[in-house]
């Protein structure tokens, strides 16, 4: 599968270049716009996700019909209010992502100072 990042429009084609799904600004349901799309994977599933880098650098699961399923990491998250950086460090962006074989979603986190590999299981 090939994506593809542009604008704020986010298209998922298979190899034949069918367009699997498309995720745009009306599809977020309230999550705000795509500011700044960094990195896209796709699971077996067909689930897409997608990280943003920037101010509000998140983490967000789309199901295979485009629509926002979960943020996984950033403002609106769960794991924003329980993880917090040391306060001498800015607050830990995704600086890239894949999902494996088994389906479990890994994400670099980066801070000025740091680097960690965090593992999500979303299904």
């Amino acid at each position: 599968m090939l994506e593809a990042a542009n604008g704020g429009l986010i298209t998922v084609m298979a190899n034949d270049g069918y367009i699997k799904s498309t995720i745009s600004p009306v599809t977020l349901d309230g999550c705000g716009r795509l500011q700044a799309p960094s990195a896209i994977a796709v699971d077996s599933a067909h689930n897409i996700v997608v990280s943003e880098s920037g101010r509000d650098a998140r983490v967000l699961l789309f199901g295979a019909n485009g629509r926002l399923q979960r943020v996984l990491h950033g403002p609106a998250s769960p794991a924003a209010r329980v993880t917090e950086p040391p306060s001498s460090e800015t607050a830990p962006w995704p600086a890239a992502l894949d999902v494996g074989p088994d389906d479990r979603l890994y994400v670099i986190m980066r801070a000025d100072k740091f680097a960690e590999i965090r593992v999500y299981e979303y299904l």
